[in-house]
């Protein structure tokens, strides 16, 4: 089988599990994007991610379908879904999810981008979004109080909240509390 095919085969596998999960959970990712947005899609990408640094760093499997190769599937399906998502949510018009996450702290290296978009071009005739964006991107490490991080998660705050507090993403909250655990 040539890469071509074997690429077929595996977007065709992709869509078949994508369909019988649908099927048993019902369309749980697309509710979750729906209420918490990107962020959501960032959540169960990076609980993929973390499984795969375990599983590439040795880690013993102790679940049997959920190997390396099942982990990279998963996390191709999550990554195909988020783009569903932001087409189905922005479609043509402005961007302003992708904006908003664009301009906010990324979950892994906490870069800041400032003033990423100024603005959509026009959308052109094949429905495709032409993005501008400035050719300098700022990249600073925001600080953040990790104590009163932990003190807003022991008194029972949402990391949502937390992060809303914090000025920052959740999924970096997320990453400081496991880091404290």
């Amino acid at each position: 089988m040539n890469q071509i095919e074997e690429h077929k085969k595996l977007v065709e596998f992709l869509h078949d599990v994508y369909v019988r999960k649908n099927h048993d959970y019902g369309d749980s990712f697309s509710r979750s994007f729906g209420k918490y947005g990107v962020t959501a899609a960032l959540v169960r990408m990076e609980d993929k991610w973390n499984r795969l640094e375990n599983l590439a760093g040795g880690a013993k499997q102790r679940v049997p379908d959920e190997g390396l190769r099942d982990t990279c599937l998963d996390l191709a399906n999550y990554c195909l879904m988020t783009v569903m998502e932001l087409d189905r949510k922005n479609g043509v018009k402005k961007q302003r999810i992708f904006e908003d996450q664009a301009k906010s702290e990324s979950a892994k290296d906490h870069i800041i981008v400032d003033d990423l978009m100024d603005r959509i071009n026009e959308v052109s005739e094949d429905g495709t979004v032409e993005l501008v964006i400035p050719d300098k991107l700022e990249r600073e490490k925001k600080s953040i109080d990790e104590g009163k991080v932990m003190a807003l998660y022991k008194a029972k705050w949402s990391q949502k909240k937390i992060a809303d507090e914090m000025g920052c993403s959740q999924s970096r909250i997320s990453q400081i509390i496991r880091a404290h655990k």
